[in-house]
């Protein structure tokens, strides 16, 4: 199997993974359905993690409720720009190669680091 071909079959197989995902997290809801895992963390500390709330969020937000979904994790929806930026950046890497350099440099995941932190932080010191 040449090179092409492979990229080809990887990208279709991430395609349908992605596509089955957003249909399960449309159809079945989080807070009901015991498929989904529960977040480890926040089973041993009582503590939310920066992600707590994720998959709630994404049921919500597939369903039209954005509301909830800001209710259930607020960085998500904060972060949804960037995470689009990050995963718009790697596809054409190598046609655009400055926009990757500059959304993946040192400072840009600085400070996504130190913004999830702060977020963890002031969820749980500040209960949401």
């Amino acid at each position: 199997m040449s090179f092409s071909v492979r990229k080809t079959v990887v990208a279709a197989l991430i395609v349908v993974v992605v596509i089955a995902a957003i249909a399960v997290y449309k159809i079945f809801d989080p807070m009901e359905s015991s498929i989904f895992p529960r977040c480890v963390f926040y089973s041993v500390t009582g503590l939310r993690c920066p992600g707590c709330g994720t998959q709630r969020a994404l049921h919500a937000m597939l369903t039209g409720d954005f509301a909830a979904a800001w209710h259930y994790n607020a960085f998500l929806m904060v972060m949804l720009p960037v995470i689009v930026l990050l995963l718009g950046a790697e596809w054409p890497r190598k046609r655009t190669p400055r926009l990757y350099v500059a959304v993946n440099s040192k400072w840009v995941v600085a400070l996504v680091l130190v913004a999830v932190m702060a977020w963890w932080i002031v969820r749980n010191a500040l209960g949401w």
